[in-house]
């Protein structure tokens, strides 16, 4: 929440919440530590043919208990020649042990294939699906189901910009064929084939991606992207994403306890009436047009759009509030392992190149830094350079793992 958005392999696949896998690990773990490699200067790929469990599974039928690391793991390092522990050990020789501990005992709990399962404190009668389920988990940090936005000091600094979002995204998707045409991956589905939990109502349109900006959709809503930059929001995605009349999302878990989701509402139907509406464990509330709402979806959660008309929203992820600034850059450094593992390389030269490659992913796009009137771009349309144009992912690719 992705963030997406969309990841293509296993271990590569840190599936943004943009593509919703709601996984429930039912079959043997996806271990990282068994992808072998002996040149330490050729990183393994962290590409398997392991197989995913199925993600469908029904939630109302399932009964887990809390569960707890064993230390045993937590403080046992990865084997060497495993791409799992080139992953560690790059991290360590990056950040440091120690400021990095946490983020080193979550990749060997993915490794270990452990499921954490939290309970916490239901607010009403009803306490079935008022716990945690997260398989990319970092240890210690605080779990609840929604966040006050007294707490973050970013969300009324961007509801602030909602008139001016919601204008721009209004004029865009005023005119669907020229929105298809000029942007990338417009309201794309859930990447894979067994995300039916989400139904065929949730689409996504995608503006930054696990510290990459889209540059095509970025032209298309440059006053939105430019407040997300001015209002110091710590997101790793941020999308549009819609949900159709008369759909639901079941009762899933993101399995991610070091991000958080937020919501900014576009366009509530039927605002009021509580027929369009989020529950985060048993607590149910009402999307509101230029409110945000920050919640933590590694606790089971589900929505449901009861109105005749499409809801929309702004969506991002966003790190969690109680990682270290130095843990967020870990984790950050961990996806881009996982997309350019020549990262996790004993050879300078060959660490030198990746580090240029990430450079240029994460580069902002100059729409973003110039001192331009945004406003003047509003509704104009743009030559797109076919040959440059990034291809869309298709769907049907699976993804269960660090972050998903």
């Amino acid at each position: 929440a992705s963030v997406t958005v969309q990841f293509v392999s296993l271990v590569l696949a840190f599936m943004p919440a943009s593509s919703f896998t709601n996984t429930i690990l039912t079959l043997p773990p996806l271990r990282l530590s068994q992808q072998q490699h002996t040149n330490t200067n050729t990183p393994p790929s962290p590409r398997s043919t392991t197989t995913l469990p199925s993600t469908t599974q029904d939630l109302t039928q399932t009964t887990l208990s809390d569960t707890t690391p064993n230390p045993l793991i937590l403080h046992t390092p990865l084997p060497p020649q495993s791409f799992a522990g080139a992953v560690e050990r790059a991290i360590t020789n990056r950040f440091g042990a120690s400021p990095a501990a946490r983020i080193l005992q979550s990749w060997r709990l993915l490794d270990a294939g452990y499921e954490h399962v939290q309970h916490i404190q239901p607010t009403g009668a009803s306490s079935k699906n008022c716990y945690q389920h997260a398989s990319s988990y970092v240890p210690s940090l605080s779990v609840k189901k929604y966040w006050e936005n007294e707490e973050l000091e970013w969300t009324s600094k961007l509801e602030s910009h909602y008139p001016a979002i919601k204008r721009e995204f209004m004029a865009a998707i005023s005119d669907a064929q020229s929105l298809e045409e000029q942007g990338n991956n417009v309201w794309a589905g859930a990447l894979t084939n067994d995300a039916a939990g989400y139904g065929v109502g949730w689409s996504t349109l995608v503006l930054y991606d696990r510290g990459s900006w889209d540059d095509e959709n970025t032209k298309l809503f440059p006053q939105t992207s430019r407040a997300i930059l001015d209002c110091g929001i710590p997101a790793c995605e941020v999308f549009f994403a819609s949900m159709q009349p008369g759909s639901s999302i079941a009762p899933h878990s993101d399995f991610t306890n070091f991000v958080l989701t937020s919501h900014l509402g576009l366009v509530i139907p039927k605002q009021g009436e509580k027929r369009c509406k989020l529950t985060i464990g048993d607590e149910e509330r009402e999307w509101q047009e230029g409110e945000i709402s920050v919640f933590d979806t590694s606790v089971i959660h589900e929505a449901v759009n009861e109105t005749d008309e499409t809801r929309y929203i702004l969506m991002m992820r966003l790190w969690h509030p109680d990682l270290t600034e130095v843990e967020r850059e870990a984790l950050q450094f961990t996806y881009d392992c996982l997309e350019v593992p020549e990262l996790t390389s004993d050879d300078p030269g060959m660490v030198f190149m990746a580090e240029q490659h990430i450079k240029m992913l994460r580069s902002v796009p100059e729409l973003l830094t110039e001192d331009v009137d945004v406003t003047e771009l509003i509704g104009k349309k743009k030559k797109k350079d076919k040959k440059y144009k990034k291809k869309k992912k298709k769907s049907g690719t699976a993804g269960k793992g660090f972050g998903a």
